[in-house]
């Protein structure tokens, strides 16, 4: 049911970022663009920092209680969970350079990333795209689940104190 859950956090941040993206799209402005990139990349992380950090909470709560301690399974499961839609994603387009045309889908898929993939890229065509850039692109595709895990295990791990 946790895993369930990242993604639907993770299609939440996409629909919120998807809204920016198309609300400032018409400007042309690099600054512009740059803030939208870094507001959207924010609303990624504060979505998935969010579910992890209650995840960790939650998790420290059943340690006291029950004495129990975690599967680190679960919070591994749950980070890669995020980074699944945008890794299928980056799959397909890399099969789909020169045969069809992907890249316009993998943009709103990963729509946190839409303005930094513009800026790789602008045009909006697979055919455009060259090897480096689609390999360049998979960097992007570790940033949720290093998000997840990061805000999980420092406040797992006592580093940080949030919440409860």
């Amino acid at each position: 049911m946790k895993i369930i859950k990242t993604v639907l956090y993770v299609l939440a941040a996409d629909i919120l970022s998807l809204f920016i993206d198309f609300t400032l799209a018409s400007s042309s402005m690099f600054i512009i663009r740059l803030i939208c990139a870094v507001c959207t990349f924010l609303i990624l992380a504060v979505i998935l920092s969010g579910l992890a950090v209650s995840t960790a909470n939650q998790d420290l709560k059943d340690k006291r209680i029950n004495n129990k301690k975690i599967n680190i399974i679960l919070p591994l499961s749950m980070g890669t969970a995020a980074s699944f839609p945008a890794a299928v994603s980056w799959c397909v387009l890399k099969f789909s350079m020169r045969r069809f045309d992907f890249y316009r889908w993998h943009k709103i898929i990963n729509g946190y990333f839409l303005q930094i993939y513009n800026f790789i890229e602008p045009d909006a065509s697979s055919s455009a795209l060259s090897t480096g850039e689609v390999n360049i692109m998979l960097i992007l595709v570790f940033i949720p689940v290093i998000i997840f895990l990061t805000a999980y295990f420092l406040v797992y791990k006592g580093i940080i104190h949030i919440g409860k």
